[in-house]
């Protein structure tokens, strides 16, 4: 929010690009794409003042697909798996399957048990079985809430789960990414026989793990792979907020904040209106910025479910309306994603990210919506606007894996997430490029 620190900002991406660029093209000397420094990481959906409540229902559970899946397919000699990543329509597809055995594991889950990082990558080799990979960390509380519509006792925060069997049960796995320890529930609900039934029209692809060759133990081991390289699309980007102040009122209505009862001037960058003590800015960006007077107003209040205050569930989900009635309305192909929500100093910070097909977009700033919540209100946001586009059938042209892991090896990123990422710095298209995954919660 600050704009000395986003220039700062800029100025370092700047020059990471270029110390990339550099290695690749000594390693690919006919590429055009670059290996990125470190990516930071709801999904559209109509404005919630208009839908109804099993409208509102369904966008809960689409905010929490995930980006990426495998599933471990039972029969046959030795492992077999299919993988799906940066193809949305086949990951929603896939999701409708298995969508209804994650709720009823997610519901039944009983009390974690602590396992070592063997028996995660059991878990994760095991059939049948369902690895689910959201990209953000999820809260277990908004997860289970977005996709349930209950309230769980675990506070986890995950971005992988797993559905497989153990002991002749059904059972979810996952790892905790604040203490970085891994657990395994039970889940008798969840029908082992279902599951198998649910991955039998699928056919093995070759994907794998990091973990499971000996050609990727440079990569983070649980790192997705497939054995085809990726063709993604290059897409057009624009500022869907380019009418100065008329686009500001706009955003003022669907904020319900009186524009009658309202100031306005423009300081040459960015149109500002002040109502009460309450601000608003709008830069010629697309950025816009509210700050709540007196740390908040009461404009934005979180509903509590019934107790003294908000819960964490509610919070979060009051941001996602928010975000998905302005930017999810004029995000174009985009999809926003939960990328963090964490809690400091009696301060809840909420992130959201935009994806196109499946691969996270690192803009600028390095989210495309910030909340932060204190005392049961949003008392301050960000929204970066931006709208996406098809641009022609044209693609991005990106490394071989091969190759893109050399780079990685050049820079000293050992360990880290090979994924694919959109770069938007502002201009009228987004290419996408090899990234290392290090920095998924877009932390400044």
């Amino acid at each position: 929010m600050d704009k000395s620190r986003r220039k700062r900002r800029a100025v370092e991406l700047g020059k990471n690009i270029m110390i990339v660029l550099l290695s690749c093209s000594a390693l690919w000397l006919a590429a055009r794409s670059q290996l990125l420094g470190p990516l930071s990481g709801l999904w559209r959906e109509e404005s919630p003042r208009t839908g109804n409540v099993q409208t509102q229902n369904v966008a809960r559970a689409d905010a929490a697909r995930p980006l990426r899946m495998a599933a471990n397919l039972p029969g046959g000699a030795g492992l077999l798996r299919y993988g799906v990543q940066y193809d949305l329509t086949i990951s929603d597809d896939l999701f409708q399957q298995v969508a209804g055995l994650l709720v009823e594991a997610l519901s039944s889950a009983g009390e974690p048990e602590k396992i070592t990082r063997t028996q995660w990558e059991d878990a994760l080799s095991t059939a049948p079985g369902m690895v689910f990979d959201f990209q953000g960390e999820l809260p277990m509380p908004v997860l289970v809430g977005w996709l349930a519509g209950e309230n769980t006792d675990k506070t986890a925060v995950v971005r992988r789960l797993v559905l497989t069997v153990w002991q002749e049960t059904a059972s979810l796995y996952y790892r905790d990414e604040v203490g970085g320890d891994y657990y395994r529930c039970l889940a008798p609900v969840a029908s082992v026989q279902r599951l198998t039934e649910a991955l039998e029209g699928l056919t093995e692809n070759g994907a794998l793990f990091a973990f499971e060759s000996e050609k990727f133990q440079l990569l983070d081991p649980d790192t997705l792979l497939l054995t085809q390289d990726p063709v993604p699309a290059v897409y057009g980007a624009a500022n869907p907020m380019s009418g100065g102040r008329a686009s500001l009122e706009e955003l003022m209505g669907e904020l319900n904040i009186p524009v009658d009862a309202s100031g306005f001037y423009y300081t040459g960058t960015e149109q500002v209106a002040r109502s009460g003590s309450d601000s608003i800015r709008l830069s010629d960006r697309g950025v816009a910025v509210y700050e709540g007077g007196d740390g908040g107003t009461g404009r934005f209040p979180v509903p509590s479910g019934g107790g003294d205050s908000p819960a964490l569930f509610e919070s979060v989900e009051a941001c996602r309306q928010l975000a998905a009635a302005t930017l999810g309305t004029r995000c174009g192909e985009a999809r926003l994603y939960l990328m963090s929500a964490q809690e400091s100093g009696g301060v809840l910070d909420v992130r959201f990210g935009y994806c196109l097909n499946g691969a996270a977009v690192q803009l600028e700033e390095g989210y495309a919506a910030r909340f932060l919540v204190k005392n049961g209100q949003i008392t301050q946001f960000q929204l970066n606007f931006r709208s996406y586009t098809g641009a022609d059938g044209k693609t991005s042209v990106v490394l071989p894996i091969p190759q893109a892991i050399a780079a990685m090896e050049a820079l000293g990123m050992k360990g880290e997430e090979l994924l694919l990422v959109y770069s938007d710095v502002g201009g009228d298209t987004a290419a996408a490029a090899w990234a290392a995954g290090g920095g998924l919660r877009g932390e400044e």
